[in-house]
């Protein structure tokens, strides 16, 4: 196939299902529209890692060989998703002296200081895969999203940092470049799904996104434009579907068709009549067998209260609860399973709405559902140019390692 640049490509390799989207400029540049896209089963990932290299390098040929057919050409770079329980966010600060004599505040200095603040003792085996600016403080003047150019003599910055073992985002990468692919950056799922979904006032009176993905629940907080706390939770949809088919000695695929068609995990939107409406499906051995969606709530609902408490208990801890005047909102796969909203609304006290992703021109039907929200975030994110391109300049171990993947995997073969 014939390459066209430019393009962007964001790949989302998640538990259960791997997505890549595929955009390019529109004629005057001004935004990015959708080309190609495709959505396979994934194998070899649990829990948002990469368990057997060879079936994830399978998994991301195949949607990969699926996008580009629809988008006409070849990709060799992409932007990937990370996620799994593994990673872990916490927040730093730094202070250094403006250097310039002038007190001019240079990119210098921001780099300075954005380095001093990430600077945590870590484990040997562990990494820091982002580094995200919060606010910076110029002479004891906050609030400042951007000191480049300001005057002043202390330059003060608090950061959140996101971390990763080493062999978690190593192996995405081996993956992607086993086929040719460039892994170009890393970033948390749950960041990427809010840049897709989240509004500008969202993220500057405070609000939490959850994203319910396959194995993985995450949660991120943004407040005064800026991500505030980043969790995850070994709770997703399919432990939805492994309680229906453990309940009902069913299949898990017969399992996951009653629970999208059938399931709900708040009680009271059921009307009394449809609480007795019995429900077909084929149990053990084939045999037809029926159930109430009254016994099926009750096998839905502890599971949804488990995904709600956990997070509440972390918001508390955060010290977040009272301060998200924006409330929920709910994105990935889970979340459209009825009753998940009026769930999250009654056991947080807090507004929910569900995401669904926008920025993109080409969005079909398909395409604006929430599950496709972190990919296309993905892809949102290598849109915006970075006005500030020292942020980024991040000199972690992973990149370091990366480096040298790239290098290998450019050599001959028989150089190898």
């Amino acid at each position: 196939m014939v390459r066209a640049l430019p393009y962007l490509a964001g790949l989302d390799l998640g538990s259960t299902r791997t997505r890549v989207v595929i955009a390019t400029p529109v004629p005057d540049r001004t935004r990015w529209a959708v080309v190609g896209y495709a959505e396979v089963p994934s194998k070899g990932i649990r829990k948002g890692v990469v368990v057997s290299i060879e079936q994830a390098e399978e998994t991301i040929r195949q949607c990969l060989t699926e996008a580009e057919k629809m988008a006409g050409f070849e990709i060799d770079t992409i932007h990937a998703s990370l996620s799994g329980l593994h990673v872990r966010g916490l927040n730093g600060h730094g202070v250094v002296t403006v250097s310039q004599r002038n007190r001019q505040i240079t990119a210098a200095d921001i780099q300075r200081v954005i380095e001093q603040a990430s600077a945590i003792n870590l484990p040997s085996d562990r990494g820091i895969v982002e580094v995200l600016p919060q606010e910076f403080v110029v002479d004891e003047q906050d609030g400042i999203g951007d000191p480049l150019g300001m005057l002043g003599m202390r330059l003060e910055v608090t950061v959140h940092i996101v971390t990763s073992p080493l062999t978690a985002s190593q192996n995405i990468v081996t993956s992607a470049n086993r086929l040719g692919i460039i892994v170009e950056d890393l970033t948390l799922g749950s960041l990427a799904a809010a840049t897709a979904t989240l509004t500008e006032e969202e993220r500057e009176y405070g609000t939490a996104i959850i994203d319910i993905g396959g194995e993985i629940t995450s949660l991120a907080v943004f407040q005064h434009g800026a991500v505030r706390h980043t969790a995850m939770f070994g709770v997703g949809g399919t432990h939805f579907t492994n309680d229906i088919a453990v309940g009902l000695r069913s299949s898990v695929p017969e399992a996951e068709r009653i629970k999208q068609t059938f399931g709900c995990a708040f009680a009271p939107l059921l009307h009394p009549h449809e609480r007795q409406e019995q429900l077909e499906f084929s149990g053990s051995g084939g045999r037809l067998r029926t159930l109430s969606r009254q016994v099926l709530c009750e096998m839905l609902q502890p599971r949804a209260e488990e995904i709600f408490k956990q997070i509440q208990e972390n918001l508390q801890k955060a010290g977040f609860e009272k301060k998200l005047s924006s409330g929920l909102v709910l994105t990935g796969g889970g979340s459209l399973l009825s009753g998940i909203p009026e769930l999250a609304e009654r056991m947080l006290d807090l507004p929910v709405r569900i995401g669904m992703p926008t920025g993109l021109d080409g969005l079909n039907e398909e395409l604006s559902r929430p599950e496709w929200s972190t990919v296309i975030g993905l892809v949102l994110l290598s849109t915006r140019p970075r006005a500030n391109q020292y942020l980024r300049q991040r000199e972690t171990s992973w990149r370091h390692w990366l480096a040298g993947i790239k290098s290998f995997f450019s050599l001959p073969s028989s150089a190898r």
